[in-house]
């Protein structure tokens, strides 16, 4: 269990250097949180909602969470809004989970990789001992 945490750490950290190195992975972070914060500010100013519950929405929406609760309705332009914000929004979501997917996965075989090198190397040294 510790190492899938340890492991975890290094993912994040490792889509944290992709987002410092990657311009265009960063461009693309950069215009999901610019969708978040429109989504949020949004719901929470025109529709009224309590601002994490605004936050919550524009995120789940984006995540395709189903976010909708029976206790509040929208009016006629959240619904259009809501409709063109997932239609952009939910694109930019899957293309960014996609990228930091593919980031995790080449960090897993470069993590792999060395564990292997590291096993040959053991291997070898035991052999060249006897």
């Amino acid at each position: 269990m510790f190492i899938e945490l340890a492991l975890t750490g290094k993912f994040i950290i490792d889509i944290v250097k992709r987002l410092r190195n990657d311009k265009t992975f960063r461009t693309l972070g950069f215009l999901l949180f610019v969708l978040i914060l429109v989504g949020t500010m949004f719901f929470w100013l025109v529709e009224d909602l309590p601002f994490l519950k605004a936050l919550s929405y524009s995120v789940g929406t984006l995540s395709m969470n189903s976010p909708y609760d029976r206790s509040f309705t929208f009016s006629t332009i959240g619904v259009i809004f809501n409709i063109i914000y997932i239609f952009i929004g939910v694109g930019v979501y899957l293309i960014f989970v996609i990228e930091a997917g593919r980031t995790i996965i080449a960090a897993h075989e470069e993590f792999e990789r060395k564990q292997a090198e590291k096993k040959a190397l053991k291997k070898a040294k035991k052999e060249a001992g006897i």
